[in-house]
């Protein structure tokens, strides 16, 4: 039998490796993440963790990529019945996934010249799929004639960067995703959705 070591890996198993860095890195400081704790999560042998990710910076990096590349994806399927409606579920998903990164985003902001360059060239390029992804989006809504934005670029910008700001930069709970989407929907010449039990 060949060595472990030159048979291939496997995408499904590397994916639950990711899945389990991630998880611990959404929750934990870079520095308090360990990889015999995401060996445990992964239920892999840890050697095995190791042909995947040699290094802990490593598995950082690839699940940061990962992690934006299916949000990115998850926008594009976003199937809902008018673009107002599929604009709340893009904010809301950005918001939610976003909220879960900040103390990946505080680590890549606080770490060394190297590590810290190569994580904001990952975090650039993911981000630059979620612009396109969320301008697609916008784009469709405004030849529907159901959302009215003079400048694309500018409201994907501003969406993003409000959302990083929200959760990221000012020190406080993340805001409710309804209140972040019906901010956005009013600038953008949509009608936020009708709240429960709300008044008349």
């Amino acid at each position: 039998m060949g060595r472990a070591a030159d048979r291939p890996l496997d995408p499904r198993r590397r994916r639950r490796i990711l899945e389990a860095g991630m998880g611990l890195f959404s929750g934990l400081p870079y520095a308090a993440v360990h990889m015999d704790a995401v060996a445990a999560e992964a239920g892999v042998a840890k050697p095995t963790l190791y042909r995947y990710f040699p290094t802990k910076e490593a598995l950082f990096i690839a699940g940061l990529a990962w992690t934006l590349a299916e949000l990115r994806d998850a926008i594009g399927a976003i199937r809902a019945v008018d673009a107002p409606a599929r604009l709340r579920a893009a904010v809301g998903l950005v918001l939610e996934r976003v909220s879960a990164l900040s103390p990946a985003l505080t680590a890549i902001e606080g770490s060394g010249a190297e590590f810290g360059e190569r994580s904001r060239r990952v975090l650039r390029e993911g981000f630059d799929g979620l612009r396109g992804a969320l301008a697609d989006l916008l784009r469709a809504g405004v030849d529907a004639g159901e959302l009215h934005v003079p400048d694309i670029d500018l409201a994907v910008l501003m969406i993003l960067g409000g959302i990083r700001m929200a959760v990221h930069g000012t020190g406080r709970r993340p805001p409710a995703s309804a209140a972040v989407t019906d901010f956005f929907l009013n600038g953008l010449g949509a009608r936020p959705a009708p709240r429960t039990g709300a008044k008349r």
